[in-house]
């Protein structure tokens, strides 16, 4: 679980981020927004970072 930089999120990250998308956050709520980020990132990992192999195909049909 990594930040953009390759490293942990950390709270300047946070903040930065915050600042930029014009939101304010309070210093209390930080924590949480760092382990909301931290399990964001996780879960995107499992999407992302398995390497593909070219030549499988996606599934046509999907049934459950």
């Amino acid at each position: 679980m990594t930040g953009p930089d390759g490293g942990r999120v950390d709270g300047e990250t946070v903040r930065q981020l915050a600042r930029l998308s014009g939101l304010t956050l309070e210093p209390d709520h930080v924590p949480g927004v760092i382990a909301a980020l931290d399990t964001l990132l996780g879960q995107a990992a499992l999407l992302f970072d398995p390497p593909l192999d070219p030549m499988v195909e996606p599934a046509p049909v999907f049934r459950a």
